[in-house]
């Protein structure tokens, strides 16, 4: 018989070292074995309070009948043929069975992929090669990700098409405690979700979501937030990427909070939605929060019970800060940077320290060391404080790689530490110190919080037989914070693509995100001496003409 899972106390834990990724790294002991005991946690201290809420239908779940969901799902895919190892699409908006389906992977030892309609098909067509998916699920009745679905399946032999996200029949509310009772703990380095952030090859790399890492990331949030019952988090991120199952999932399960499932259609749904479900702590990219400002309900009268203001996924502008501030009173900011290799959360600044340290990413979260060291350098040797290289972040929220990929991963995990391929600087005070990015080392685009590559951009022009040559930088853009740019050297004497020509190329091949905003022609790319791009002359090319606002 399994031993029981440790009890977990959100003040009772200690931050210990223990080895992770080859490393020794700051710890949180005790703690949940894995996601599931995250789950089990609000089954034995909060059966049959609501744990969950559904927007678009008002369907609530107290935390054993999710838990029950749970169990009835893995069991009817387990009777169906899947096996542990085996990747599983999922195409759909949030909601209740998409969080029961991901929660089922981590019951099989099944791997989640979130497939984002905002993709091209031929996106989710590699997603689901590279995963070896054998299913892709999505709700029957969305026709946006059905549609999707069907043609993406058409390309990659050996995917079947599910159109249902969990269990199909009645679970009994005591099916948990006896799978919980019987079950082998996952093994700490186990994924069950893979998240596809881009590489520096250009094609999108599958960082594994595995379960100490989430477990870890859970706690450091519950420790932020600091959450209670009676408490309501809003999940607007998709389920799909990093941050909805780290800021959100773990942290309400393990503190009482009720979860609720947003829709993601309009900031001014968001923001009645955020009205009429008391929520409490809301997150967001700070292009979100630009939008919601729009609205008259983003204010203290109209959000009475928003206690936390979250921002992430792009730097949070000085303007939108005090904007805020302004318009909740009463809710205290956080401004959070992190990645999917890091299961969210890294550096965090709240409160007054937003104003104490403008323009900051934040200060180090408990168990997260940042380090700074010389991209050139073999090693990468440590910088002097106060100087400017790349950030390293060695935690116990670090990935253990990129799924399919062990040069990659040999590359960005070190010793328990991932080398992030930002630039910044940190700035040591006697409390962990003050993270200020400055640069991205590795190429991106970060376009309101999607990264897009620019090799990827770049890669799929070059295909065009108009195109003799592209190269693709981020540019600044007062909604987005930035947008892609794109200079291109035309092929042969003509005809020469038109922009709306260039920017239906891209869309169709990579989607929406990447579809560049700015397009400048010249007669030939400045290069360097070892005959690279010089991407810091066609910034400065881009700046000097004045790039003009998104088209």
């Amino acid at each position: 018989m399994p031993e029981a899972a440790p009890a977990y106390d959100r003040d009772a834990v200690e931050v210990v070292r223990e080895p992770w990724c080859g490393g020794d790294v700051l710890s949180y002991r005790p703690r949940p074995r894995d996601v599931l005991d995250v789950l089990d946690h609000a089954v034995r201290h909060r059966p049959d309070a609501v744990a969950l809420v559904d927007a678009r239908d008002g369907r609530s779940r107290t935390a054993r009948q999710l838990a029950a969901d749970v169990v009835a799902t893995a069991e009817e895919w387990t009777a169906a043929g899947l096996e542990p190892g085996d990747g599983v699409g999922i195409a759909a908006a949030n909601g209740g069975d998409h969080l029961v389906a991901l929660l089922a992977c981590a019951a099989t030892g099944a791997v989640a992929v979130g497939l984002s309609p905002r993709l091209a098909v031929g996106q989710w067509r590699y997603q689901l090669a590279h995963s070896r998916c054998r299913w892709l699920l999505h709700e029957p009745h969305d026709d946006e990700h059905a549609a999707l679905a069907r043609a993406a399946v058409d390309g990659v032999p050996g995917v079947r098409r599910i159109p249902s996200l969990a269990s199909t029949g009645s679970p009994a509310t005591d099916d948990w405690e006896r799978f919980q009772a019987t079950r082998t703990p996952a093994a700490p380095d186990q994924p069950y979700q893979v998240v596809y952030t881009s590489g520096s090859t250009g094609r999108p790399k599958a960082s594994q979501v595995v379960h100490r890492a989430s477990v870890h990331s859970g706690i450091a949030y519950d420790r932020l937030l600091r959450l209670r019952p009676g408490d309501s988090s809003g999940v607007l991120f998709s389920l799909g990427y990093i941050s909805a199952v780290h800021a959100h999932v773990l942290p309400a399960l393990l503190s009482g909070a009720r979860l609720v499932m947003l829709p993601t259609g309009s900031p001014r749904t968001w923001v009645e939605q955020l009205a009429r479900f008391d929520v409490t702590w809301a997150y967001a990219v700070p292009s979100w929060w630009s939008l919601a400002l729009r609205e008259p309900g983003l204010s203290g009268a109209g959000l009475p019970r928003l206690r936390l203001a979250g921002a992430g996924g792009s730097p949070f502008p000085d303007r939108l800060r005090d904007a805020l501030a302004a318009r909740l009173p009463d809710a205290e900011l956080l401004n959070v940077y992190g990645l999917s290799e890091t299961h969210s959360p890294a550096t965090v600044l709240r409160g007054r320290e937003l104003w104490e340290h403008p323009g900051a990413a934040g200060r180090p979260l408990e168990v997260v060391e940042v380090e700074v060291r010389d991209p050139d350098a073999p090693g990468g040797a440590a910088l002097p404080d106060g100087t400017p290289g790349e950030v390293w972040l060695r935690s116990s929220l670090v990935t253990t790689g990129y799924a399919g990929d062990p040069a990659a991963s040999a590359a960005a995990v070190r010793a328990g530490a991932f080398r992030t391929g930002d630039v910044g600087v940190l700035h040591r005070d006697g409390s962990g110190g003050v993270l200020t990015l400055l640069d991205r080392v590795k190429d991106l685009v970060n376009r309101a919080g999607v990264k897009v590559y620019s090799a990827e951009v770049e890669r799929v022009l070059a295909e065009h037989p108009g195109i003799a040559d592209a190269a693709c930088v981020a540019v600044p853009d007062p909604r987005a914070g930035e947008t892609v740019a794109v200079v291109l050297v035309a092929s042969g004497p003509g005809p020469h693509p038109t922009d709306p020509e260039v920017r239906a190329w891209v869309r169709e091949r990579l989607g929406t995100s990447a579809v560049p905003s700015v397009l400048r022609r010249v007669e030939a790319l400045p290069r360097g001496g070892t005959g690279k791009t010089d991407k810091p002359a066609l910034r400065r090319l881009l700046a000097a003409e004045g790039a003009p606002p998104p088209g």
